[in-house]
């Protein structure tokens, strides 16, 4: 019975509100419209972060990788629900940077150039 119980609470856990997501989903494009209007390719990764500083925008850099070597900014917009075996669920806008000049020290320079801009999903407290 417990396990028949807690297998139970586990699957409504997980049953997401078709509304409740469409809703969210339409506020993640919404935030992503509105950031792509005001920050346009090709712009540098100072006017981007000047940008979010004179508005109050907090944001992180998630570092570089072989994929992409330019760091990422990242604009937490929002949770979203989580699969049973995560405890938390992110979104965010992200801004994708192509390096400026040569990266060979894995750090954010202020000539990287914006290339694109979306949605972007990270899971935490993952088994």
């Amino acid at each position: 019975m417990i396990v028949l119980a807690a297998l139970g609470a586990i699957a409504c856990r997980n049953t997401t509100d078709p509304l409740a997501q469409q809703k969210r989903e339409a506020n993640y494009k919404a935030a992503l419209q509105t950031y792509s209007e005001a920050l346009k390719p090709g712009i540098a990764r100072k006017d981007v972060e000047d940008y979010f500083r004179t508005r109050g925008i907090p944001f992180v850099q998630l570092g570089g990788s072989v994929k992409e070597p330019a760091f990422m900014d990242l604009v937490k917009i929002g949770e979203g629900d989580h699969p049973w075996y995560c405890s938390e669920h992110w979104v965010h806008i992200a801004f994708h940077f192509g390096a400026g000049e040569p990266n060979n020290n894995h750090r954010p320079h202020d000539s990287d150039v914006l290339k694109t801009i979306t949605i972007y999903h990270e899971f935490g407290g993952c088994l």
